[in-house]
């Protein structure tokens, strides 16, 4: 039989365990199928070679190996929600990036430290939400996406400092000592940035490739942990060595670190709320049955 006369591959689900979605040709009907019950029933003897291909690939390597087939089965929602977590990661770099300028002192606990670290973390969290349904490509893709944004934005107000302003302005001074010193700081932020999530997603992907994709929070608060540190020793060190005294950027180093580890810790719980709305609504197909038999089609 000539293959694809009855049936064709569309793509994978990922909510619960990884299936296949098949359409049935002269209905146009998409039935959703198990891996291993589709490379058993009678259908796949009516797929072309590069899907069933595809098929074993998945089978046999513990659903990790991405395919063609992955980019084409996101729909609508799926690439709503990227778009919306990739400006929430550019919004709040550049937020970091601006008020990072200001070292603030921290009464209660007795520590100096840039507003930015209360916020900032929050980055590590969207690149383990992005890596853990969208992949390590599209995670790394909106990284730079983020950091030519952040670039773009300091370089802007760069340039406006370098306009002649009205004369007799009161705050042109304070305006451009505010920019410079942003700019100073974008240096640090994009070393740090660029290196510590770069750090985060490939320990988030590795961690999972290991671990079969079980033990969230495993990958979760590791991968961040460490990226955290590097974070904040880069930062720290490049954006306040020669301004700040050792002391005390040793002090905000440790600040830094633990409140992006508390971070860390704290934002499993939201990650797993986070996964279950992905599975349940955001990846699930709208018109695509779930567990359906053969005998059904």
């Amino acid at each position: 039989m000539t293959a694809n006369q009855k049936f064709k591959l569309l793509g994978f689900t990922r909510y619960g365990k990884l299936s296949a979605n098949v359409m049935v040709l002269a209905t146009g009907k998409t039935i959703t199928m198990g891996l291993k019950e589709l490379a058993d029933s009678d259908i796949s003897e009516d797929l072309s070679r590069h899907e069933l291909s595809t098929i074993y690939r998945k089978l046999y390597s513990h659903s990790n190996i991405v395919t063609a087939y992955e980019l084409g089965d996101r729909h609508e929602r799926s690439w709503q929600a990227y778009l919306l977590i990739s400006i929430a990661l550019s919004v709040i770099y550049i937020f970091s990036t601006i008020c990072g300028v200001k070292p603030i002192h921290i009464p209660i606990f007795d520590i100096v430290t840039p507003p930015g670290v209360f916020i900032y973390p929050i980055t590590f969290l969207l690149v383990d939400i992005l890596n853990e349904f969208y992949g390590l490509r599209l995670a790394r893709r909106t990284i730079i996406i983020s950091f030519a944004a952040n670039l773009l934005f300091v370089l802007g107000l760069w340039g406006t400092a370098l306009m002649p302003g009205v004369p007799g302005w009161e705050f042109g001074a304070t305006y451009n000592g505010i920019v410079n010193s942003i700019v100073s700081v974008l240096l640090a932020s994009s070393l740090a940035y660029f290196i510590s999530e770069n750090i985060n997603s490939y320990l988030l992907c590795k961690i999972k490739s290991l671990t079969n994709s079980k033990y969230l929070f495993l990958r979760v608060i590791t991968s961040t942990v460490i990226a955290s540190a590097f974070d904040s020793i880069i930062f720290c060190s490049v954006a306040f060595y020669g301004v700040l005294g050792i002391d005390i950027i040793k002090e905000m180093i440790i600040a830094q670190f633990l409140i992006k580890v508390a971070y860390s810790i704290l934002g499993v719980g939201p990650i797993y709320l986070v996964r279950k709305i992905f599975r349940n609504y955001i990846n699930r197909p709208t018109d695509a049955p779930v567990n359906k038999k053969l005998a059904e089609v």
